[in-house]
């Protein structure tokens, strides 16, 4: 209260009202200028977040893609060494296929 009355009773020492309406001004523009470096901060962090975003997915991708052609050439074997085997013993393919039925159909009848 004691800084307010003396700038009241100082009237020279007093800031005009164009001194107060220059800082006025003044503070807009810093203001201005303080909101567009934050909204460049985070359009700058938005960027950096989606890059890592996308680096993710586009490694998520690789590696599925990696694992299914990995399951496809293990399935692909996987036949090729079935198909050798029943052409080696048709006759135990052809008992253990007969075999298999007759278990599915007990189950299935109950």
């Amino acid at each position: 209260m004691a800084t307010m009355s003396k700038i009241l009773s100082d009237k020279a020492s007093a800031p005009s009202v164009e001194d107060l309406e220059d800082q006025i001004t003044e503070l807009r523009r810093e203001i201005s200028a303080l909101t567009k470096n934050i909204a460049a901060f985070g359009t700058a962090k938005v960027d950096d977040y989606k890059a890592g975003i996308d680096r993710l997915a586009s490694d998520a991708m690789n590696a599925s893609l990696n694992a299914f052609s990995t399951a496809k050439d293990e399935a692909i074997s996987l036949e090729e060494s079935f198909e050798e085997q029943v052409r080696a013993r048709p006759l135990q393919a052809i008992g253990i296929a007969v075999g298999v039925g007759f278990l599915a159909a007990l189950l299935t009848r109950r």
